[in-house]
């Protein structure tokens, strides 16, 4: 099936900037064009653009992206290959979410300051340390 962009942008539920940067990029492979000029696109767009929605929202690069695709276009690729950009991401984001409870813990002991000058606010005293 044929879309045009704002067919296409509705069904993978991204904005027209979104579009243009992923083929600015190529994340999304070049649509045939048209005699009058507009981008013609089709169900192979649709699966890309919903194959990097998925890997950003679970937060991958776009150079793990890229790779994922490489690897999703190549049907003889070893998938240990993608075993491994899944393992990284994890455990970045493992680490991600140490730092951010870190991060939680020490706002909660600074939150709720009830002093009425900011000389004596423990928040501010807090950030000077």
């Amino acid at each position: 099936m044929n879309y045009r962009k704002n067919e296409l942008i509705k069904l993978a539920e991204i904005s027209p900037d979104t579009l243009r940067y992923y083929e600015r990029i190529g994340l999304l492979s070049k649509p045939q064009r048209q005699t009058n000029g507009y981008r013609l696109f089709n169900d192979k767009h649709l699966n890309e653009l919903r194959f990097i929605k998925t890997c950003r929202s679970l937060g991958f690069s776009i150079d793990d992206i890229r790779e994922l695709q490489d690897l999703q276009s190549n049907s003889h690729a070893n998938c240990h290959n993608a075993d491994d950009i899944v393992a990284k991401h994890l455990a970045n984001t493992t680490l991600k979410i140490q730092q951010l409870q870190q991060i939680q813990k020490t706002l909660q002991k600074i939150a709720d300051c009830d002093q009425d000058k900011s000389a004596d606010c423990k928040v501010l005293s807090f950030l000077i340390e």
